[in-house]
């Protein structure tokens, strides 16, 4: 299928759809498929890359303090650790994205190049159409029902090597955890350990031996968030670990930290895309109507 025919219509009044899973044959991968003309991103990181291809419309977002816009037929890859938002234009925006750790990318550059190594994306967003296919193509794949594992496999490993081999630096690795100083260290441990709990500012200064002003500026400076949006994004990462388990909504927004189960769904949604009871059911529209992103 080439790039022109995966493009998609986004219906006119069709609202809000996403549908999530996750694939353990790629090491946990999650995808998302969604049409957003409502639905705006919290400011958020992830563990892994993020990486996938807009089918229709346009995405506003900002990343690492620089605004930028996704358009149909582009492909978007963001590394690990980046903070970054995202919000409709116009009409709104339909995609389709990955979410592999560096391991899956470590793996399949192994295989290609020799060398684990993980690559850099020093640009967010690309015209690349023979990448857009095969990205689509895989994630379609993916999708459906029963899909078939050899081909799974083949196209994974093409699509991600393509990207990584010509967009990616290959360089060197990622930077590793544990590198920032060591006051900031102490602060993401002590944050870290109180996932089910409050924390105030003056207690997480006390712990780091810093003030609590130099404290959130050498924070932010190492992990590109505040420690209320590191601690944030640590209880979603949680609660995703915890929905996998037999805890009830409420009892995972309590031990994650949050207020209520609403204050939960609220930020959930804000930083998956999805529910958390959407989540946990791997695949349901965020609305009843409307049907999928193409």
């Amino acid at each position: 299928m080439d790039q022109q025919s995966a493009l998609t219509e986004i219906p006119a009044g069709g609202g809000d759809f996403a549908r999530l899973w996750r694939e353990a044959r790629f090491d946990g991968m999650e995808c998302l498929n969604a049409r957003f003309q409502r639905h705006s991103y919290a400011p958020h990181m992830h563990d892994t890359y993020v990486v996938g291809v807009i089918t229709a419309g346009t995405e506003l977002f900002r990343c690492a303090g620089v605004d930028l816009a996704a358009h149909a037929g582009q492909v978007v890859a963001l590394n690990p650790g980046i903070l970054h938002d995202g919000r409709p234009a116009d009409d709104g925006f339909a995609y389709r994205m990955f979410y592999p750790s560096a391991g899956l990318f470590e793996g399949a550059l192994e295989e290609a190049t020799g060398r684990r190594v993980a690559p850099h994306f020093g640009v967010t967003v690309f015209d690349d159409p023979a990448l857009f296919a095969a990205i689509g193509s895989l994630h379609r794949g993916l999708e459906g029902r029963g899909a078939d594992p050899l081909r799974a496999d083949t196209d994974a490993l093409r699509a991600f090597t393509l990207l990584a081999l010509r967009h990616g630096d290959l360089t060197g690795r990622l930077p590793a955890a544990g590198r920032e100083p060591a006051a900031v260290r102490r602060a993401r441990e002590y944050l870290d350990a109180h996932l089910d709990s409050p924390v105030e500012l003056a207690d997480l200064a006390g712990a780091t031996g810093l003030s609590r002003f130099h404290l959130l500026r050498v924070f932010r400076a190492a992990v590109g968030t505040t420690p209320h949006g590191y601690l944030t994004d640590r209880r979603v990462a949680h609660a995703k670990r915890l929905l996998a388990g037999p805890l009830t909504l409420a009892e995972v927004a309590l031990a994650c930290g949050f207020c209520d189960q609403a204050h939960f769904n609220r930020v959930f949604k804000g930083r998956v895309g999805v529910a958390p009871g959407q989540y946990r059911r791997g695949s349901n529209p965020v609305q009843d109507t409307g049907a999928a992103a193409a």
